[in-house]
């Protein structure tokens, strides 16, 4: 069965004056020019590994002395073996230029080594540092901005690789400007006639072989979905998860057909591609084989004449192909600037995101018990419509225990998050002993909390560096041991081989342990214990415990938070019974407020919420079904 092929779409005037304005609009939003961005690649280059850039330098130096080096053995070699001069002189002469070929390739090979690893490692690396650096100090509300994350991965996939690229394109360029001036020179000894005849040629080239990708970028988007059609084909059946419902449901004819048409539609436009680039790339093979052929036929004439003897011809029609491949070779290069710029702009537009929260040193942080003040804050997410947290005012005392209820997605963690200054309040204020947090260096700040929330990280080190966060030389261990105790994980980590020392991460470490959820939470506790800051925050901290662990939690809860303030959130409503204050959070906002006692005798929504959670413990509450 013939298919049916689609006939190729020409790339119109409309179509080129469409793109054009598209590429002028993006152009304008970009912040950073070609040139800004290419001094930035040089300057980082220089600061990050300074060889690298020598490296470079070198290779296009070397490269253009050994072309010509080459250039002119040819024709020495013809005219010793022709004897037109002193034989010795012609054979020192000879001499000369193999070793300085040698040299140069030597130079030049040593300087591609250099840079394809160590340079090459050092200079991705430390791109790859900033950004990380700018990853984890950026303010953390920006991290949850889709905006944000977007541009946070346009910078990883392009960081690294494209400021390689853009400075191995740089070097490129010289070298083909250099060659072009040398070999330009030598063609011009001749007859600067044959400049134009040569370069328009090439120049030539260049445009068709533009016209050429214009149309396949242009006819992308009609084969993408035959593209992820096949791709998902082979995705699933490379995946086992589907082998049983394939074979029970025998899916393996409908696989084949679906395959069948995916290929044949995505072959048929390849075979238009294919076709479309053999037109033009005979057109390019043409005209620069025409220009290069008047310039030949000329060098032959002026042999035919005498002009020329046969050791000049050599190095004339060298010269003429060596001018003709770097004039093109530059185009390439040259169009590839914009591309690259625009990658680079969104690197450097990540690492210009400028942060709202006060870094700078202002007031001194107190480093005693505080009292922290809600003053009618609300908050409100990124392009989110309605307030998550609604004119909010509460205190939490100096050594309070303070307990936070309510469902899920009333602002419990939002309200915790914007205690401890990880977000900014859209409106109100939070204040620190009457002082608005504002006026504190967000870092110092920070030093006022210990934290547990629910999604729990480890780093891949000890289990004292994960509890400490210090180097091993700067671990106090027997506050280590104080914590593990306090958090219920001492008698698990003292049965492991290695103790406090064993290493946590699987993935990266052979010897390494994985702790189970209700583990990672004692360990977590543990981590706040240690750092013993003024203020307390558990976010759900027994969620991940059994029963008995979790009623061991409660009975030392009163010990570990003695003398500080502490927020605890649950949604087991028992556990409140140990705070001071408890408040119900409902749609972001506090509904009820006081005791467990005045709560219950209230009788209001959380003396419901708490009745409905204790029918499931209470015998009364338990009702027999019949099967």
């Amino acid at each position: 069965m013939s298919r049916k092929k689609i006939k190729i779409q020409p790339y119109t005037k409309e179509k080129h004056t469409q793109q054009k304005k598209i590429y002028q609009e993006k152009m304008k939003k970009n912040t950073h020019s070609i040139s800004n961005n290419l001094k930035y690649i040089i300057k980082e280059a220089w600061l990050s590994e300074k060889l690298f850039l020598i490296s470079s330098i070198l290779i296009i130096l070397t490269e253009t002395g050994e072309n010509l080096a080459i250039t002119y053995t040819n024709k020495y070699v013809i005219e010793l073996a022709l004897r037109n001069d002193s034989i010795v002189k012609l054979s020192i002469v000879c001499l000369m230029l193999i070793i300085f070929t040698k040299i140069f390739r030597w130079i030049k090979n040593s300087s591609l080594e250099y840079e394809d690893n160590v340079g090459v490692f050092k200079y991705n690396h430390h791109f790859m540092r900033k950004l990380i650096e700018k990853n984890i100090t950026i303010d953390y509300e920006n991290n949850e901005k889709t905006s944000v994350s977007n541009q946070l991965q346009k910078a990883r996939n392009v960081t690294g690789y494209i400021m390689t690229t853009a400075l191995r394109t740089m070097r490129k360029t010289a070298t083909c400007v250099l060659n072009i001036f040398a070999y330009g020179g030598i063609v011009s000894i001749l007859n600067p006639v044959l400049l134009p005849i040569v370069v328009l040629p090439a120049v030539a080239g260049y445009y068709i072989n533009r016209h050429k990708m214009k149309w396949v970028w242009n006819m992308a988007d009609n084969w993408q979905d035959f593209e992820r059609q096949l791709q998902y084909i082979e995705q699933v059946g490379k995946d086992f998860s589907y082998a049983k419902d394939i074979r029970i449901f025998s899916m393996q004819r409908w696989f084949d057909n679906l395959f069948t048409r995916s290929f044949k539609n995505r072959l048929n436009w390849y075979e238009q591609q294919d076709l479309w680039e053999y037109k033009h790339d005979i057109l390019e093979l043409s005209i620069q084989g025409l220009g290069n052929f008047l310039a030949y036929a000329y060098v032959i004439y002026e042999v035919y004449l005498g002009s020329v003897g046969v050791s000049d011809f050599v190095l004339f029609v060298n010269a003429i192909q060596n001018l003709s491949s770097f004039v093109r070779s530059w185009c390439d290069n040259y169009s590839g600037y914009r591309w690259i710029s625009e990658n680079i702009c969104y690197v450097r537009d990540y690492y210009d995101i400028k942060d709202s929260i006060n870094h700078s040193i202002d007031k001194p942080i107190p480093h005693d018990n505080v009292e922290i003040e809600f003053r009618d804050v609300s908050y409100t997410y990124y392009k989110s419509n309605e307030p998550t947290i609604k004119n909010v005012s509460f205190k939490l005392h100096k050594g309070e225990k303070l307990a936070l209820v309510g469902l899920n997605g009333a602002g419990k963690t939002t309200i915790i998050k914007l205690m401890c200054g990880l977000y900014s309040a859209t409106s109100g204020e939070i204040l620190i002993d009457g002082v608005p947090i504002d006026e504190y260096n967000r870092e110092e700040y920070f030093q006022l909390f210990s934290t547990v929330f629910q999604d729990i990280t480890t780093l891949p080190v000890t289990i004292a560096e994960n509890i400490s966060s210090s180097k091993s030389k700067d671990i106090d261990i027997q506050k280590v041991y104080d914590c593990l105790k306090k958090s219920g994980l001492y008698d698990k980590v003292m049965s492991l081989p290695n103790r406090e020392n064993t290493l946590l991460g699987k993935s990266i470490f052979k010897d390494a342990v994985e702790l189970s959820g209700g583990q990672l939470q004692k360990l977590a506790l543990a981590k706040a214990l240690y750092k013993d800051a003024p203020i307390l925050l558990l976010d759900e901290p027994t969620s991940a415990l059994d029963p008995i662990a979790e009623h061991e939690m409660y009975l030392n809860y009163a010990k570990f938070s003695e003398g500080k303030s502490s927020i605890f959130i649950s949604h087991r409503l028992s556990s409140t019974r140990f705070c001071n204050r408890i408040l119900l959070i409902e749609e972001g906002k506090i509904v009820e407020e006081g005791t467990h006692a005045e709560l219950m005798s209230l009788n209001g929504k959380y003396a419901e919420l708490f009745n409905i959670q204790s029918s499931y413990y209470n015998s009364k509450g338990v009702k027999d079904y019949e099967i």
